[in-house]
């Protein structure tokens, strides 16, 4: 029995040391590593993990948090939480905050200004150390303008708090992951105008968001290339959903003009416009071709399956990570705006000779 005790009270958790002698690093590596303070090369950062894993190692955060005087946790505020588009997003920032050590949270602002508002306010009191947001701030808006210089200047216990912007950017003083989507959107029409379409209409995305606006720019630009006279009564504006992408699509086909073609904001609305569509009696692709924006899982689902634009969700989320960290490391570094390209993938909606296989993703 006393043996038994004695045999337990020596066993203790492993500490940094051990994980600096497993990895055969300094501590100072160690903590580089995990508290993000200071760039190391892959192959260490790596080997250090694999430490970690081997030995079961818990960092302490309270302790952690005391002595840095950081919470080591960071936030995640979307739009809708429920969206198809962002799990892929998430698991990809998920991944990086636990190779770096960090908790992440997240957070729904429901495409509501003051709710996200209310939101950033509230991670800042509780000691966040960044915070990744996809807004729904119009920064052409007067009332967003104190928003936007506010997250410019968040601090809190006298670290300054690094916001990166996903999916837009709200100033250019504010680290931002992009998509250019007006040349994506340019390109998918395009698409369609090479396929001899020439009465496209446009299923708009928010006009109130940045990515809406720049995608509607791109649909006017293909068709003034193109020659092709650009027609009010040919868009109609969605919110994102397939109900709204239905109900547009409805709307379109009640007005007395001619459709070859649909180019919508995104693959949600580009469905629910297939819907209305075949409801209407109309062949997709022979009578309307239609093209989607995103290359969200149900546009490979669909028959027939929808050509759409592909972004880079995952590299966003990685990128976005890397530019948190590197903000940590050096607050007063030039902000970054890191803007991918979208890839085209052309399936049945605009091409009926094309077969597809499903994407049936895990999350």
């Amino acid at each position: 029995m006393n043996e038994m005790k004695t045999e337990k009270n020596n066993t203790r958790a492993p500490g940094i040391k051990d994980v600096a002698r497993e990895a055969n690093v300094s501590i100072s590596t160690v903590s580089h590593v995990l508290n993000g303070t200071k760039a190391v090369s892959e192959p260490l950062r790596k080997r250090v993990m694999e430490a970690v894993n081997e030995l079961n190692y818990q960092v302490d955060p309270i302790g952690r948090s005391l002595k840095s005087g950081r919470s080591h946790s960071v936030a995640v505020l979307f739009p809708s939480i429920t969206s198809v588009f962002f799990p892929p997003l998430l698991k990809s920032l998920q991944k990086s905050a636990d190779q770096a050590g960090y908790s992440l949270t997240v957070h729904s602002t429901s495409g509501k200004l003051e709710k996200e508002k209310a939101q950033v306010q509230a991670l800042t009191a509780q000691r966040i150390d960044g915070i990744f947001v996809s807004s729904c701030a119009n920064s052409h808006d007067k009332k967003a303008q104190d928003y936007i210089q506010t997250l410019k200047g968040l601090h809190n216990n006298g670290h300054r708090i690094p916001v990166i912007c996903l999916e837009s950017a709200l100033d250019s003083a504010l680290d931002s992951v992009v998509v250019n989507d007006e040349q994506g959107s340019e390109q998918a029409v395009e698409h369609l105008i090479q396929l001899g379409r020439k009465n496209i209409a446009y299923i708009a995305a928010p006009q109130s968001y940045a990515m809406g606006r720049a995608r509607t720019r791109g649909y006017v630009s293909a068709l003034k290339k193109a020659d092709i006279a650009f027609r009010k009564q040919y868009i109609a504006e969605g919110d994102y959903t397939p109900l709204s992408g239905y109900q547009c699509m409805q709307e379109l086909l009640s007005r007395d003009i001619s459709i070859d073609a649909v180019a919508a904001g995104n693959d949600q609305m580009a469905i629910g416009a297939m819907r209305a569509l075949q409801e209407a009696g109309r062949k997709i692709p022979e009578d309307v071709a239609i093209f989607g924006y995103n290359d969200n899982f149900p546009a490979s689902l669909v028959r027939p399956a929808l050509s759409t634009i592909h972004v880079p969700k995952e590299e966003m989320g990685t990128f976005a990570f890397d530019l948190f960290l590197r903000r940590l490391r050096n607050t007063d570094a030039t902000p970054s705006k890191i803007q991918l390209t979208g890839e085209m993938i052309l399936r049945g909606s605009t091409d009926p000779g094309i077969e597809t296989d499903w994407i049936l993703e895990s999350w």
